[in-house]
């Protein structure tokens, strides 16, 4: 059954601009017709559509759905190393699962992450709701404002790990057992250039471990979407 991003009330669904334009127009739905709605809020509803007009699907919530939730909170520390990469990452990422996405600028950062913020994250959220859709997943992450590596390592609200590819034993399992197992935790991933010695000491100076990601030297990308996938 197709799911669309919707705005539920108590009772009711209403299908937005381009949402109702796919559901009414490229999937073709008529009145009467039962689809799946979600709010990214974990809210998942089958329901029935009522009415279609231009730009806008008025519907009836018939029943609520049975919501998995993912076993682990992530919020993915990552640099981004290009625009294309930056959205495989909110692609692939939000499939398997993570909460937060928390752009962050490290000493060998390539991307400007902080040109145009603004007018980007319409299409970084077009991008995760395809994504919620593709997988099922009524949960849409959230895009923290980006911020420098230095300033977000030092906040010890949520309990972290940074994948360090120079570390050779320490794998995310035992990094897990030093950190307490904890319901949502930060994992840091580098650019395309690695972390600097500082970077990670300064890391360690704030009791971030440091974890292998496997034998192979990945992609930054690839290692996103990789610690993702072991953690989950």
């Amino acid at each position: 059954m197709p799911q669309y991003f919707a705005d539920i009330k108590e009772k009711e669904f209403f299908l937005l601009d381009e949402e109702a334009h796919h559901a009414a127009t490229v999937a073709r739905h008529k009145e009467g017709d039962e689809i799946r709605v979600f709010d990214g809020t974990g809210r998942q509803y089958e329901g029935r559509i009522d009415k279609i007009q231009k730009n806008f699907v008025r519907g009836t919530l018939l029943r609520p759905c049975q919501v998995r939730r993912v076993p682990l909170e992530i919020t993915l520390c990552f640099v981004p190393n290009s625009r294309t990469g930056l959205e495989d990452v909110l692609d692939k990422c939000t499939q398997l699962g993570v909460s937060f996405f928390q752009p962050i600028s490290s000493a060998r950062s390539e991307y400007d992450i902080l040109k145009k913020w603004e007018d980007k994250q319409e299409r970084w959220k077009q991008i995760m709701l395809g994504a919620c859709k593709q997988c099922n997943t009524p949960f849409l992450p959230q895009i923290l404002p980006p911020a420098p590596f230095e300033k977000v390592v030092t906040d010890k609200k949520i309990p972290s790990l940074i994948a360090y590819e120079a570390e050779q034993t320490h794998t995310l399992v035992w990094g897990l057992e030093q950190i307490g197992h904890p319901e949502h935790v930060r994992l840091f991933i580098g650019p395309a250039g690695g972390w600097t010695e500082e970077e990670i000491s300064l890391a360690a100076a704030h009791h971030i471990p440091a974890v292998t990601l496997g034998v192979n030297i990945l992609r930054a990308e690839t290692a996103c979407i990789t610690a993702v996938a072991k953690l989950l």
